[in-house]
């Protein structure tokens, strides 16, 4: 990994964390708050978020890509299969604008 690229996307993240976390929430099931996701799947989720954010000449695609393939490498079973469809219904409230 870069290191100045990870840098990035975790300035990014705290900088804008209200934005991301409200486009996170847009999208879970009602009732459920950010709190409630594991500290890893919410900070997979918060850095892809900022991610289809600022980076506009990134295709979803590769940035939804690269993030299930991180999840794969948290969980098994159902977690990447709950970060990709969360990460792909807020890429388009997102890139949709």
């Amino acid at each position: 990994a870069d290191p100045d690229i990870f840098k990035s996307i975790v300035d990014g993240v705290v900088a804008r964390q209200e934005e991301i976390d409200a486009a996170i929430m847009k999208r879970l099931a009602e009732g459920w708050k950010i709190e409630r996701l594991d500290a890893t799947s919410r900070a997979i989720l918060r850095a892809a978020v900022y991610e289809l954010i600022a980076e506009i000449s990134l295709p979803s695609q590769i940035i939804l890509d690269e993030y299930v393939s991180i999840a794969h490498a948290f969980f098994v079973g159902a977690g990447p299969k709950f970060i990709n469809g969360l990460l792909d219904a807020v890429s388009r409230d997102i890139r949709a604008s």
